[in-house]
């Protein structure tokens, strides 16, 4: 648990709202509106009205570009110096500094040497005079990427209204040394794309901003989120215990502290066999090529149906018996919408080249209604003309929606695979399966 100087620690406490500062032309463009009933927000543009920054650890909370101090081709390398020995006093008393970055220019490597984590020397020095941002990363190497990183493991959930939004960068960070992470905000693989490093009373916050500076009501209000979600992270953590405080010393806390563990294996477990029914639906959602895939393997696995699939139409796949003889053509089709009779064609053209009988078993599994809004939507029925046109070409249609209710009826004993499978290469027409378990054949 932080202590922090008096200002700070009664904003914290919401005895006084927070005292936050935008700095910088570059962290914001232009003015903007930002309403929070916590906070009283200062905008100064740098390097316009610079005479009206004061003291840095009258704030709760400053937000700054990572290159706030680079503008164009003009680096106002004096008052970065300036503001970085603000910096150094305000972190004394708390303040919290919020750094922002989206495409910064990073050290490349160095090749064999091992000197600041692999950066090359010379442009290690070169960005330290440059870049605020990695002035502050004390054995933290930023990298760089080609494309922003949009999507993040998110570690707390403070942030996550802002990540969703406005959370993506080129930059990610990984520490070397002696160097370490306080907290992981959010992260991508092994490296941390957000994250908050410690340093006397306040704390450094890296967080990843795309920002769109030609819509003046998006920026503002990316702004005020941001800051909403920073204040609430930063109250939060205030009263957090540091780690070696969570240890158990109270009898009834050491009791709370095994039923807590405990629970936590059980929702471990409880989540592992959850996993299952996951997999099985997502076969809701599979267009064709993934469908073609998954859809053996769902039944060989998790039905007992011996499967085979033929290299001459990929599309196809053979239903096997038990001595391993071909006893059913198979073919998956997918729909955004609903189901299409070209399904029925194609298969009664592939059993054709086969040079199969016209009443060799014949499977259309089809996934239609992709782009579905609800269950209901999804488990639509065939239409009467659709499945009697399947009966006729002695093929049967089975939805996906019916395969999943049969493996329903297979996990609980209801059905065996043999039936399963009699049911397969025996009916024609459309086999409906219900989620009470039970099964009809319409023709």
């Amino acid at each position: 648990m932080k202590i922090y100087a008096k200002n700070v620690e009664k904003a914290l406490m919401g005895k006084e709202k927070h005292r936050v500062l935008l700095f910088g032309k570059k962290t914001y463009h232009a003015p903007l509106t930002i309403k929070l009933d916590s906070c009283e927000v200062e905008q100064i543009p740098f390097p316009d009205d610079r005479g009206r920054l004061r003291s840095l650890s009258e704030y709760t909370l400053v937000i700054i570009d990572y290159s706030v101090f680079i503008e164009g081709e003009r680096v106002y390398q004096k008052d970065q110096e300036i503001f970085e020995k603000m910096m150094f006093e305000a972190l004394e008393y708390g303040t919290c500094f919020c750094i922002l970055h989206y495409d910064e220019m990073v050290p490349k490597d160095a090749g064999y040497s091992y000197g600041h984590g692999g950066m090359n020397e010379n442009d290690y020095d070169k960005y330290k005079h440059l870049q605020i941002g990695f002035r502050w990363l004390f054995e933290i190497r930023p990298l760089r990427v080609d494309s922003p990183i949009i999507h993040t493991e998110i570690k707390r959930n403070e942030f996550k209204k802002f990540m969703d939004r406005w959370g993506a960068s080129k930059n990610c960070f990984k520490p070397y040394g002696d160097g370490s992470f306080s907290d992981i905000i959010s992260e991508f693989g092994d490296f941390a794309v957000s994250f908050a490093v410690d340093f006397r009373r306040g704390k450094l916050i890296y967080v990843p901003c795309q920002r769109d500076f030609s819509r003046p009501d998006n920026l503002s209000e990316c702004f005020t989120v941001l800051t909403d979600c920073l204040i609430t992270y930063l109250s939060k953590i205030r009263m957090e215990l540091p780690e070696w405080a969570t240890i158990p010393i109270f009898g009834e806390e050491e009791r709370l502290f095994q039923e807590k563990s405990h629970l936590k294996d059980k929702l471990t477990e409880c989540e592992g066999k959850l996993d299952i029914f996951y997999s099985a639906k997502q076969l809701l959602f599979q267009s064709e090529y993934g469908l073609e895939d998954a859809l053996p393997k769902f039944l060989k696995e998790q039905c007992g149906i011996n499967i085979k699939r033929e290299e001459t139409y990929k599309e196809d796949f053979w239903i096997l018996n038990l001595k391993g003889e071909l006893v059913a053509i198979c073919e998956v089709k997918s729909y955004v919408k609903g189901f299409k009779k070209s399904g029925l064609f194609n298969l009664y053209s592939h059993r054709e080249s086969y040079n199969l009988e016209e009443n060799f078993p014949a499977v259309l599994f089809v996934n239609a209604h992709l782009n579905a809004a609800s269950w209901e939507q999804k488990d639509k029925p065939i239409d009467k003309q659709d499945y009697e046109e399947a009966a006729d070409k002695h093929i049967l249609i089975a939805r996906i929606e019916d395969l999943l209710f049969a493996w329903q009826a297979i996990r609980e004993g209801v059905l065996g695979s043999d039936q399963l499978l009699n049911i397969l290469v025996k009916e024609v027409g459309w086999i409906k399966f219900k989620i009470d378990k039970s099964w009809e054949i319409l023709k």
